[in-house]
């Protein structure tokens, strides 16, 4: 039986490059921790993760099998591709390429780990494209952003319409076959928009007053009010954005866990050790190991000191 074959019915995929590495291991763990099995694909730019041990390739696909049932599957991306906006591409090559037979596609960023069993996911993406709310949620129908996408995109002659006072995040999308068409409405937002990025990132402007400064995730939000299609959205919980919730946790700060000096940020910043790097630091060791045994001790002791000092100094 060909190592491609999978176990279920479910496209799971991500994309990273460089030290992001490290949070795929973790969502990886994550998700075979919440027992996701079959196939991970994982799209990069540049070199492999130094934990990989690539077993064969097979039609560009680099295979690594972790697990009697769990195996990765990595695709190279080309370096002069924007990483962010490859996620609905991705998804549709490997549905297309790879696996036709699916019926669900969920894309998860690699700095997010998992906290629900994975058929809540299965059995989410049957009510429709599912999506989670953004901290920055929510964004008022009437909100000048929204008028500066209706009025660019008509001149393409589409029409974007809000649908409700929500503002998604671009780190979670699951579809399936019903839905699949939601894809290729998100890609075509993001080629429109591609020409006006560049000429406003060769100027230097990238404050919220520019209508596409959070790029592919403004694209997401945008192909969004253009679907006449049905969703199912998360409030800002399902990520650990506001109150902490059991779906999934992401870390969407500038500073990602495996990056932190958490003693540091206590005294410096005023940042005390969030859920998501507790989290992270859980799923660092099996199936996938991100550290030497040495390594994991003196960062698990480094948090729980930073966690001691930020109720005192906090």
């Amino acid at each position: 039986m060909s190592i491609l074959k999978m176990t279920n019915q479910t496209i799971v995929c991500t994309v990273f490059e460089g030290h992001y590495h490290k949070g795929v291991a973790a969502l990886v763990n994550s998700l075979y921790a919440q027992g996701y099995k079959g196939a991970i694909w994982v799209g990069y730019k540049g070199t492999l993760p130094p934990w990989a041990h690539i077993e064969k390739k097979e039609n560009n696909v680099e295979i690594m099998q972790v697990r009697e049932d769990l195996s990765l599957h990595f695709i190279q991306l080309p370096n002069n591709v924007f990483l962010p906006y490859c996620k609905p591409d991705f998804i549709l090559q490997i549905w297309e390429n790879h696996h036709k037979e699916a019926q669900n596609a969920i894309y998860i960023d690699c700095d997010i780990v998992i906290k629900c069993p994975f058929t809540y996911f299965e059995e989410w993406v049957q009510n429709g494209v599912a999506l989670c709310e953004d901290m920055d949620s929510p964004l008022p129908a009437t909100h000048p952003l929204r008028y500066q996408w209706a009025n660019y995109f008509k001149q393409y002659g589409l029409e974007v319409k809000a649908k409700d006072n929500l503002y998604v995040n671009g780190g979670f999308v699951g579809v399936n076959q019903a839905t699949r068409s939601f894809l290729k409405t998100w890609q075509n937002v993001q080629n429109i928009m591609l020409d006006d990025l560049k000429e406003v990132t060769s100027v230097g402007m990238k404050d919220r007053t520019y209508r596409f400064m959070m790029t592919d995730q403004d694209a997401l939000n945008i192909a969004k009010d253009m679907s006449d299609l049905p969703f199912s959205i998360a409030n800002g919980s399902a990520m650990d954005f506001s109150n902490f919730g059991y779906i999934m946790s992401h870390a969407a700060g500038k500073h990602k866990p495996w990056q932190k000096n958490w003693l540091k940020h206590v005294f410096t910043l005023g940042h005390r050790p969030t859920m998501t790097d507790r989290l992270f630091m859980n799923y660092t060791e099996t199936p996938l190991s991100i550290y030497t045994p040495r390594e994991r001790f003196f960062k698990k002791t480094h948090l729980k000191l930073a966690s001691a000092m930020a109720r005192v100094f906090t």
